[in-house]
């Protein structure tokens, strides 16, 4: 006997907010989520980093996402897209001659910053965002039709199939 799925509008939003959790779990995400903040910490933690940061990014890195488990999407894709600005400072003149790049934190964000395997993240950010364009149209004020939400999540199967998305991300999707 096959198994379905039914997906049911108003817990859609909280079962792919729960797959954000799942994927955000494994080791290899974690890690990465765990060097986001460090380096994103850092910043805002910092008076003088911080300005320098709105100044040359053009704005903040962290905004809210719609869960607690979309900020980290948003985290991880907005310091992917600013990630040529924030080494801009962390090379700058400026940074060398501050206190702060003589810290041992201050030295390890700036190790991260030129982390070349660290930056590999698009595709993390790929198959996040494939999630997150489903979830914001489920969460919208407009009333979905369930064969609306249907070819939602055959749609994004389809994108996480052509991003190549690891196993595990296409089983913590399948099981929810």
């Amino acid at each position: 006997m096959k198994k379905y799925n039914l997906y049911w509008t108003p817990c859609a939003a909280h079962c792919i907010d729960l797959m954000f959790e799942d994927i955000g779990k494994q080791e290899s995400v974690s890690d990465l989520i765990t060097n986001a903040r460090k380096i994103t910490n850092f910043i805002y933690n910092h008076d003088w980093l911080l300005a320098t940061m709105k100044k040359v990014c053009g704005g903040d890195i962290v905004h809210l996402g719609a869960t607690r488990f979309t900020t980290n999407y948003i985290a991880l894709a907005s310091l992917l897209k600013k990630r040529a600005d924030l080494k801009k400072i962390f090379i700058s003149d400026k940074w060398a001659s501050h206190k702060l790049s003589q810290t041992t934190v201050g030295r390890e964000v700036e190790g991260l910053m030129f982390n070349h395997p660290y930056w590999e993240v698009s595709n993390l950010v790929s198959i996040y965002e494939a999630l997150y364009t489903v979830l914001r149209i489920v969460d919208s004020e407009i009333v979905l039709t369930m064969p609306f939400v249907y070819e939602l999540i055959r749609v994004m199967k389809q994108k996480l199939h052509a991003l190549k998305a690891n196993e595990w991300v296409k089983n913590i999707i399948a099981d929810r």
